[in-house]
């Protein structure tokens, strides 16, 4: 670009008095970057930007190894870009790279870069961030902290310790108020006025879906701080800051939300988890159900919590989703009438099937403290056997769950009802079906009209065979307590079958002791 032509965007933009002796000439202009008083870099085609006052900045350049003057431009509320003091040094560098490069060449950079970190782990984003600044970076969270830099990187590594970490550059932020609360938390540039630096430092805020998570800083140590970087850090930090969340190097908010399940799951002080529910806007529960996600395709912990989080959180009041001890964990708030609503079993299985997973709920409570009690059944609910269905409640479980606490499963058999041992005997012998017909019944909840409907058979015909049943058992088939005892017989049966147990393992020798509790 023409001198003369950038001069005179300048003039119409900014507040820049010209000195008497300019004369633009036909020099060409490629590059803007920031300098220091004194100059001593014969660079042609550039145009040096020298910080003499917090509010002056004077322009210069080089013509045939002669510095030329510019004029000075002038820090205050420019004409037509409305922004702070502090982001004006910003603004001139930005505004003159939109001169010099064409927008969309710089864009295409950025995207490819954010095409790359789709699948690159953040190392390798990082070192092509730094590739692209040519200077080293460093990430510091909102509290002014050094979560990652440049290290490994051949751009001069080492350096970024004296600019970063020796002169405290996570106060400063602090101190200057560059927080996320403040409307002006945009990409800021700092020129050390205060010893912070020996350098040019250019600070870009970082956020995920607009929730602010920390900084990155480039030192100006490499390269002079110019036009390019005021193009390029803008969506460079966005693409940073999305490889931060997806790699888990950065929690968002929402995350460290979510791993208040975790709180309830390791911390025993129940007085203290609303305080910490509502340090991160959400609500501590007070009717829930924890669920254990096991993957049925090898997904990861991680993967799993994305999906049902974007599928669970739509649909529930509140929903947390976390990994703890490696086990993907949702806890989910809802009524004592949705949990035990065919509905919410429906909405259970279609999460299922599109996560390609196996859910296990556990008992509906309404105690946070509990939340430990209720993950533990379901850890010993996902050890049985018992059970196809992609989403598993564990109360229907909770006599299977009984029977696998007992020490020596040979023992079992001895509990199996009496009258269910006569009927299997009967059957065997006469080739009839009473056993099928009694265990249809006990699942209709007794009712003759289902059972008919489900065996196939007239009415008439099943209560001829009912009372068959109790004539060779004795058994009233219209005692609550009885059915009751049968049914669990059958559960028991199944169980065992589950369990492949055979009659003919040898029956252990002494009353085994159930285990020592801890």
């Amino acid at each position: 670009m023409r001198l003369k032509q950038l001069v005179q965007q300048l003039t119409t933009t900014f507040d820049l008095t010209l000195a008497p002796s300019f004369a633009a000439g036909t020099t060409e202009i490629e590059q803007a970057q920031l300098g220091n008083n004194d100059v001593r870099q014969f660079q042609e085609h550039v145009l040096f930007l020298n910080l003499v006052t917090a509010h002056q900045v004077k322009l210069s350049y080089y013509d045939q190894g002669q510095l030329c003057r510019i004029g000075v431009l002038q820090l205050t509320v420019p004409k037509k870009v409305a922004v702070g003091l502090e982001n004006q040094l910003m603004q001139v560098l930005f505004k003159i790279g939109e001169w010099l490069a064409p927008v969309q060449t710089v864009q295409l950079t950025i995207n490819q870069l954010a095409i790359d970190a789709i699948t690159a782990d953040f190392d390798t984003v990082l070192d092509q961030t730094v590739q692209l600044l040519k200077n080293p970076v460093a990430i510091i969270d909102l509290n002014g902290q050094i979560l990652s830099r440049s290290h490994t990187t051949q751009i001069n590594g080492a350096s970024i310790s004296a600019a970063v970490e020796q002169n405290q550059i996570g106060r400063w932020l602090l101190e200057h108020g560059f927080a996320p609360g403040k409307r002006d938390f945009l990409t800021q540039i700092y020129v050390a006025q205060d010893n912070l630096a020996s350098g040019p430092m250019l600070i870009a805020p970082l956020a995920h879906q607009g929730e602010p998570l920390g900084y990155l800083v480039m030192p100006a140590i490499k390269t002079p701080l110019n036009a390019s970087h005021a193009l390029l850090i803008g969506g460079l930090s966005q693409v940073l800051a999305g490889s931060l969340v997806k790699n888990q190097i950065m929690p968002t908010a929402e995350s460290q939300r979510d791993r208040l399940i975790n709180v309830l799951l390791t911390e025993r002080q129940s007085t203290t988890f609303a305080a910490q529910f509502s340090e991160q806007h959400a609500t501590l529960p007070d009717a829930m159900v924890i669920i254990k996600c096991e993957p049925l395709a090898g997904q990861s912990a991680r993967v799993l919590q994305q999906r049902l989080q974007y599928l669970l959180a739509p649909q529930f009041s509140q929903v947390l989703v976390s990994v703890y001890q490696h086990n993907c964990l949702a806890l989910v708030s809802l009524s004592l009438a949705t949990y035990n609503s065919p509905d919410f079993k429906e909405r259970l299985t279609q999460t299922a099937n599109h996560t390609d997973c196996r859910l296990i709920v556990s008992n509906f409570y309404q105690r946070p403290e509990d939340t430990f009690a209720a993950y533990t059944v379901c850890t010993r609910t996902a050890k049985l056997r018992t059970y196809h269905d992609r989403v598993v409640f564990c109360e229907d479980e909770f006599f299977n769950l009984s029977l696998a606490r007992v020490n020596h499963i040979e023992i079992l058999p001895f509990f199996i009802n009496p009258a269910l041992k006569v009927l299997i005997a009967y059957d065997a012998k006469n080739r009839t079906n009473l056993v099928p017909t009694l265990d249809a019944y006990l699942e209709a909840t007794c009712n003759l009209t289902r059972t008919a409907k489900e065996l196939y058979v007239h009415p008439n015909t099943l209560r001829n065979r009912l009372k068959h049943i109790s004539k060779i058992t004795g058994c009233d088939l219209r005692d609550a307590e009885t059915c009751f005892k049968l049914a669990s017989g059958f559960k028991l049966r199944r169980f065992l079958v589950k369990n492949n147990y055979q009659s003919t393992l040898p029956l252990p020798k002494e009353d085994p002791q159930p285990a020592a509790r801890h």
